[in-house]
């Protein structure tokens, strides 16, 4: 991790400058320097890390385990060895999933075409497993443009309602509440999606549906060449 620790510095000083010069960016002052991250402090970030409702900039991502909406295969966040996106939505919805996970399907291509797909994990968990059946994850893929056979591609299906609450809601901090009833009820939620690195800590939360899918490229190269 040698590399990674001076490439995190050599960021947090091109960050600071920037800082500089884009005063009221962030609400606050970073309280200490956070360990094992690669690139500086955002500046665009809401608030102190220790201060959001989720996990941010500096801090370690939650540990859980889920099964592969295709195979029933364990996924574990914490069995990585690689940087990885996380992200969270609802097949059913026409608003800001169809956008989150279009951006998705933006960078997945992005990647691809830069030669480092394979360096990376992209992870869908949904928090509506009931109706995100494997068909419906699959006729989203296609209509996002997601490869979704690819290996490195991750839909995550919770076993039940209850359990994609406990790691959607309480674990990552991306709240949602369902609305209406019978079969056609929808969701209010928020959208986060999170860069981990593979020491699983916290490089980035990005927040809103529409990603800048050329800064969240740009962010996972500069962490994966700094574990070359």
């Amino acid at each position: 991790m040698q590399r990674r620790s001076v490439l995190r510095r050599a960021a947090a000083v091109g960050a600071a400058g920037a800082v500089g010069s884009t005063a009221g960016c962030l609400t606050g002052a970073f309280e200490s320097e956070p360990t094992n991250v690669v690139l500086g402090e955002p500046e665009d970030q809401l608030a102190d890390s220790e201060d959001l409702g989720y996990p941010a900039y500096g801090q370690s991502f939650p540990e859980f385990t889920l099964p592969e909406a295709f195979s029933d295969e364990p996924f574990s966040s914490a069995d990585r060895d690689r940087p990885a996106v996380y992200t969270a939505f609802y097949a059913f919805c026409t608003a800001e999933c169809l956008l989150l996970m279009g951006g998705m399907a933006n960078v997945q291509a992005t990647l691809a075409e830069r030669d480092r797909l394979e360096a990376v994990d992209l992870v869908g968990i949904t928090f509506d497993p009931t109706r995100d059946t494997p068909a419906k994850l699959e006729a989203d893929a296609e209509q996002a443009g997601i490869r979704h056979d690819h290996e490195r591609w991750h839909y995550l299906r919770p076993e039940s309602d209850e359990r994609a609450e406990e790691v959607v809601d309480d674990l990552l901090g991306i709240g949602f509440e369902k609305t209406g009833g019978g079969e056609t009820y929808e969701f209010t939620h928020i959208t986060i999606t999170f860069l981990v690195n593979p020491d699983g800590v916290v490089e980035r939360a990005y927040r809103g549906e529409s990603l800048d899918v050329e800064r969240v490229v740009n962010d996972l190269e500069t962490v994966v060449d700094a574990d070359a």
